[in-house]
């Protein structure tokens, strides 16, 4: 019984109501509930100060979950690794499997239905919040098949190979449902009968949402090339995971992504300029690097060469048209990086020049270049909002190459090392750590509607629960916060969201990095005997002293695509 948007003078009656149930009753008095500038009004609430109802115990218990080890003085990674799958179980929304593993949660949106009907029960809430964003989500069911494909020693070794495989299928049903019509496909899902913007301001159980969720769709011909690759990409990455274990699902995924390409290929043009309901949340800046990205994945599905092609093309023109994206990391953004190293690893012949993206980039990143920095702690340091899964996904990409140059010791030495040290940090080796229910002191207040309310339906789940000062009564592990500032200052409340929040991409590129580590021989002794016990080993981008012309560097890409650019001369054409 909340409303986060209203007047409280407005509710002497339920005329005013802005969505079902939104109306406090006429017994209760609307009370306001401020703190930093976030304004949520709560139906006979109380002050924050007496809202305390769940103990500190919550956070204190899981500090013996995945600690140090006591040989070599590392954390357990792998257990890390099960903990960050655990963190998907926990965003499910549909109904819920028989063996599901998160006892403070229930079925969710079971009525929930396509524009034209169609059932689209299922995925994952973005976020701490209610909503289904399918850009993001198609993004991390991608990032964890490659961490999957990549890493399996890993996820056998720390026994997650069954929770993976239904995690990356979780995610590849509803994608493929959202996919409900030969021209359409589901990019967001929110309230019902609520705008995006109100659907983020309420605070409550997904269990508690009555009726189908609203829905808003990219239909041709409107523009959204990027949407539909990502989605492609997301499908024909768990098509390959699935093509020896069930070829026949494996072919389903197949036909829905090589669907959604070619829509792509004919929709240039970002989704966020056709979908107003994404701007904010989820804008996209560019496209072509993720049809590069779709293309690349269905020519390893396909092992098809004039797919190959293609994604050669798309991924070129990223380049002349697109300038190679920000440049200094790896997102739903910027596809770049992955991309290339599936690339080098399709056609050896270029491997230098494909994998030359996470050199440039990891030399950013190490050498504290581009307004990339460092806490006095030691962490890697590049944005205010969600930082960590900015270092989680760099520090997999370093990891990669290390499969692709094995014989370059020095290299994957200092790679290994940036990752072993920013994973430890992020594990709380200084003192506060990051990762909710795991290692030393994690956060127990991460900004997470269902983690912050008792499992009893009985219970109100409102705002009182969003301003609870003590831990949220139920830990969702695994699930990797945005951390702290570029000073080390972190405040564990719900309300610093761009520090507590989580989200399904954040933990995309740290589950990888976790398996990376699990499986990597570089122990933490050797990085301390190499002198790398702050992480920060100097390497060059060149794969040798002199460097090779084929492996053009990226600061030098990024002028000449914008000279390019700027003299007319990149016009992306259709392959």
């Amino acid at each position: 019984m909340t409303n986060p948007t209203g007047n409280c003078t407005q509710f002497g009656s339920c005329d005013n109501e802005i969505w079902a149930g939104g109306c406090c009753p006429a017994s209760l008095k609307c009370t306001g509930l401020e703190a930093s500038g976030n304004v949520c009004w709560s139906c006979g609430g109380t002050q924050p100060a007496a809202l305390t109802t769940a103990s500190e115990s919550a956070g204190a218990a899981a500090e013996k979950m995945c600690t140090r080890l006591a040989a070599g003085g590392d954390f357990d990674y792998g257990c890390v690794l099960g903990a960050s799958i655990m963190f998907y179980e926990a965003q499910r929304s549909g109904k819920l499997p028989a063996g599901n593993r998160i006892p403070w949660r229930g079925n969710a949106g079971l009525q929930d239905k396509a524009p034209n009907g169609a059932s689209i029960v299922g995925g994952w809430y973005d976020a701490g919040d209610l909503t289904r964003f399918t850009f993001p989500a198609a993004f991390t069911v991608s990032t964890l098949a490659l961490s999957f494909l990549e890493f399996k020693d890993a996820y056998a070794a720390a026994g997650q190979v069954d929770a993976m495989l239904a995690t990356l299928k979780w995610g590849a049903d509803w994608l493929n449902a959202a996919r409900y019509a030969p021209d359409a496909f589901v990019a967001v899902t929110w309230k019902p009968g609520a705008t995006v913007r109100e659907s983020h301001l309420y605070w409550g159980r997904p269990e508690d949402l009555t009726g189908p969720a609203q829905v808003r769709a990219l239909v041709s011909p409107q523009k959204g090339a990027d949407l539909l690759a990502m989605g492609a990409a997301a499908l024909a990455a768990v098509s390959v995971v699935f093509q020896e274990r069930d070829p026949g699902y494996s072919q389903e995924l197949l036909d829905t992504a090589q669907s959604l390409y070619l829509q792509a290929t004919e929709s240039s043009g970002l989704y966020s300029s056709s979908i107003p309901e994404v701007r904010g949340y989820y804008t996209s800046y560019s496209y072509i690097d993720d049809l590069a990205w779709a293309a690349t994945w269905l020519a390893l599905r396909m092992q098809d060469p004039e797919q190959l092609r293609e994604a050669k093309f798309y991924y070129d023109q990223h380049w002349q048209v697109e300038g190679g994206g920000e440049g200094r990391r790896f997102d739903y953004n910027n596809m770049v990086q992955p991309t290339g190293y599936l690339l080098a690893k399709l056609d050896p012949s270029r491997k230098e020049e494909y994998s030359r993206p996470i050199r440039d980039v990891m030399a950013l990143w190490l050498n504290a270049q581009s307004n990339i920095t460092y806490t006095p702690k030691g962490l890697a340091w590049i944005d205010s909002w969600g930082n960590l899964r900015y270092v989680a996904n760099q520090a997999f990409m370093g990891l990669l190459h290390g499969k692709l140059y094995p014989e370059q010791s020095r290299r994957a030495t200092v790679y290994t090392c940036f990752a072993r040290k920013q994973a430890r940090l992020m594990l709380g080796e200084a003192g506060q750590g990051y990762v909710v229910g795991i290692g030393n002191s994690p956060p127990c207040r991460p900004h997470h509607r269902a983690a912050s309310c008792l499992a009893t339906p009985e219970q109100p789940c409102d705002c009182s629960a969003y301003f609870n000062t003590g831990c949220n009564p139920n830990t969702i592990y695994g699930a990797l916060v945005g951390g702290p500032t570029k000073d080390d200052v972190f405040t564990d409340t719900r309300w610093n969201y761009e520090a507590s929040e989580v989200a399904l991409d954040w933990n995309a590129g740290f589950t990888g990095m976790m398996a990376g580590l699990a499986s990597n021989g570089i122990s933490w002794e050797q990085c301390k005997a190499a002198g790398m016990e702050n992480g920060r080993g100097s390497i060059s981008p060149n794969l040798n002293a002199a460097g090779r012309a084929a492996g053009m560097g990226l600061w030098w890409q990024l002028v000449l695509a914008a000279v390019a650019a700027w003299c007319g001369l990149a016009v992306m054409q259709q392959p």
